[in-house]
């Protein structure tokens, strides 16, 4: 999906789309980003499968996942995973901010992370369709239709908004519909690795990726959820920038950025990652499709 591209970035993201009979690209011009929600809610009308599926550009797969979207729904009308590398694999995360919370801050709403998901688009639709609510961001009182606050307000429900899906999350739970989520062990996601602040970074001086702004400061609600942290951010912040570096490097468009940090680990967490993205890199050097690709991607750099 192209989002707000410029046209060299379409054009490349088209070329590499026609290297595979599994690639397709779609692309979505616009003055500015496309907000997630309102792009999901896009795709969501001009679809007829099924099943609704979508994932984030910025996640890693090291090993294939073997089961079906169905049997990943396994009866359950949304199968949702994808949690962040800076998140603490144990715990579990509370809220309607974030995409990576799982469950309402009182414990009682089971919520879709937008980052990977499977939705049944029957049960989507007619929540759709019944509240008038889509995957949009909800910052606002005057954002949400009557019905659908006197709903929230009769729940006691406090929010200072519903991110990316969560309102419908809210509305699943409302039907009595089931929203499943699980973490795949292989799977990583570097979600501060799309940040707009990095586009700023030249790309030809090497850069020192270090933990300075990192402040220890985990916090949990009174039912012990995780509440996500200004740690938690500025270490996303720390993984994304120096991949986002990291990753040009390989496709020689970067320096090697350098790692300064006193965390073992977060070195041990980058080192792991690196080693499993080189051996996917050289990987791919072998298959015909990926060599096509990162010809592409080289004459793009070059010209």
């Amino acid at each position: 999906m192209g989002n707000a591209l410029d046209n060299n970035e379409a054009n490349l993201l088209k070329n590499i789309a026609h290297c595979s009979n599994r690639l397709a690209f779609q692309n979505f011009e616009s003055d500015s980003i496309i907000p997630h929600g309102t792009l999901l809610d896009i795709l969501f009308n001009s679809e007829t499968h099924k099943l609704f599926c979508f994932c984030d550009s910025d996640l890693f797969l090291f090993k294939p996942i073997i089961k079906s979207p169905n049997q990943l729904l396994n009866g359950s009308d949304i199968f949702s995973s994808g949690g962040r590398i800076e998140n603490d694999n144990q715990a579990q995360y509370a809220g309607f901010r974030g995409g990576a919370t799982t469950i309402s801050p009182d414990g009682n709403i089971p919520l879709a992370m937008s980052f990977f998901a499977v939705y049944k688009r029957d049960s989507l639709r007619t929540i759709m369709q019944k509240y008038k609510v889509g995957f949009e961001q909800y910052r606002s009182q005057l954002q949400i239709p009557a019905a659908v606050l006197k709903y929230i307000n009769s729940q006691q429900l406090s929010f200072e908004m519903f991110d990316t899906g969560k309102l419908l999350s809210v509305l699943y739970h409302k039907e009595g519909l089931q929203n499943k989520y699980a973490s795949f062990k292989n799977m990583v996601h570097l979600g501060g690795m799309s940040g707009r602040y990095l586009q700023h970074l030249d790309l030809q001086k090497v850069q020192v990726v270090s933990d300075d702004c990192l402040k220890q400061d985990n916090l949990e609600n009174q039912h012990n959820f995780h509440i996500r942290s200004d740690y938690e951010v500025a270490l996303k912040r720390l993984y994304g920038k120096y991949f986002y570096l990291y990753l040009n490097y390989l496709i020689g468009k970067s320096q090697n950025p350098v790692l300064k940090v006193d965390s073992n680990q977060i070195n041990f967490t980058i080192n792991e990652l690196k080693t499993q993205i080189e051996l996917i890199f050289e990987t791919a050097k072998n298959n015909s499709d990926l060599r096509k690709i990162l010809q592409l991607i080289k004459e793009e750099i070059d010209e």
